[in-house]
């Protein structure tokens, strides 16, 4: 199963082994994004979507300037959405933008789809011991956005019982 472009987007920045690891450019790079047009709205826009997907995640109120960063993001092309902090959708109009800023767009747009109203009822942040992806719950019972997540929490949870003993 594909993820939603927002969740692939904010799942550029990846830990493993306590490091920290950002994906973005070669993310871009794969979306077709040549180096010169990338512009410097594309981490905050990233870290935003991280901000309300995490808060979506735990239920929390979406922070009012991760809101505002997504909505000015989503704001650059013909057509638009805006999410209030009542996860409502408003449409509006602009004039055109160019492909970074309509990758930019379609990324915003895919997150203020994803998070408003009951839509993001599914979004979870990954249970294993030091991930920091998230995904889109599937089945009741999933916890990890892969099944090396999964393989490494249980581990995780072996190693400390026979620790225990």
């Amino acid at each position: 199963m594909s993820l939603p472009l927002a969740v692939d987007y904010a799942n550029t920045l990846s830990a493993s082994r306590g490091r920290t690891s950002d994906h973005l450019d070669g993310w871009l790079a794969a979306h077709g994004v040549p180096p010169e047009a990338r512009e410097p709205r594309f981490e905050p826009l990233r870290d935003a979507i991280r901000d309300l997907i995490t808060a979506a995640a735990e239920q929390a109120p979406f922070p009012p300037q991760a809101l505002a960063t997504v909505n000015a993001a989503s704001a650059v092309v013909p057509q638009w959405l805006e999410l209030t902090g009542e996860g409502a959708v408003v449409a509006h109009t602009a004039p055109k933008a160019s492909e970074a800023e309509r990758l930019l767009t379609d990324v915003a747009r895919s997150a203020i789809e994803l998070l408003s109203d009951d839509q993001h009822a599914a979004l979870c942040a990954c249970q294993a011991p030091g991930c920091v992806q998230f995904f889109v719950r599937t089945h009741h019972r999933q916890e990890f956005c892969s099944a090396a997540c999964g393989n490494r929490a249980r581990a995780a949870r072996h190693y400390q019982r026979r620790k225990e003993q």
